[in-house]
């Protein structure tokens, strides 16, 4: 992944000085369509790939800088096949997850996502990532999934830099910064084929529609690491 596909980047992007608050509106998402679709839909997914299972996420209705160095996300209750669905019926689900840019001695963690995941199979992202799941810290959750899809843990907590829209799914992404205490091995389950370290300027190809707008804010990571700010962001 070169300089061209770097400015060709959309979506959008909220920088972060604080972690985002989440506000949970006391409501459940709506579909847009009927919901006898949505469990036809997703029974016919499940009996093709048994390995998916359903569970609470959110679906979020709108997000705003909140004039502080942070961001408000406000959603709503849903499960997370509405998201899963949505292609093929239309549901409306906008989702809210987390990822990061997790670095080692310079490089950073790519996986190739499975043949069998729901979203961007068989391609290459920035890993870990993964659903917000409500009633947990996001920062909380992206060392959960550095664990549970890595095996790897974090040198020190979690700092989340920036919000970003997910160019073709539309989800927004909480997006970390994590400094490995160690490099890769072998993936522990079946979310990710492979795991490896590459530098920036040589990500691997077949790379997933937002890792141009991962690629960003890791570019901004390194700078700073090397010029850290003597002021106010």
């Amino acid at each position: 992944m070169g300089s061209a596909t770097m400015s060709q980047v959309s979506g959008r992007f909220h920088w972060l000085r604080r972690p985002p608050r989440i506000e949970d509106a006391g409501v459940s998402f709506q579909p847009r369509c009927d919901e006898g679709q949505v469990a036809q839909e997703w029974d016919q997914m499940c009996a093709t790939n048994p390995r998916l299972r359903d569970g609470p996420c959110w679906h979020v209705l709108g997000v705003h800088r909140d004039g502080h160095g942070g961001a408000v996300v406000h959603v709503a209750h849903t499960t997370y096949r509405m998201g899963a669905v949505r292609e093929r019926v239309g549901t409306g689900f906008v989702g809210l997850g987390v990822k990061a840019v997790a670095q080692w001695q310079g490089r950073f963690l790519m996986g190739l996502r499975s043949a069998q995941c729901a979203t961007y199979p068989s391609m290459w992202e920035f890993a870990p990532g993964g659903s917000a799941e409500p009633g947990e810290d996001p920062a909380v959750g992206i060392a959960r999934e550095l664990a549970e899809e890595c095996a790897l843990e974090c040198a020190s907590p979690p700092l989340p830099v920036c919000i970003v829209e997910d160019p073709a799914t539309r989800n927004w992404e909480i997006v970390h910064q994590i400094d490995l205490k160690q490099p890769p091995d072998a993936p522990p389950n079946w979310e990710y084929s492979a795991l490896e370290l590459h530098p920036l300027a040589a990500l691997p190809a077949d790379c997933s529609p937002i890792t141009a707008a991962l690629a960003r804010i890791a570019e901004r990571v390194a700078t700073r690491r090397q010029h850290p700010p003597t002021g106010r962001a």
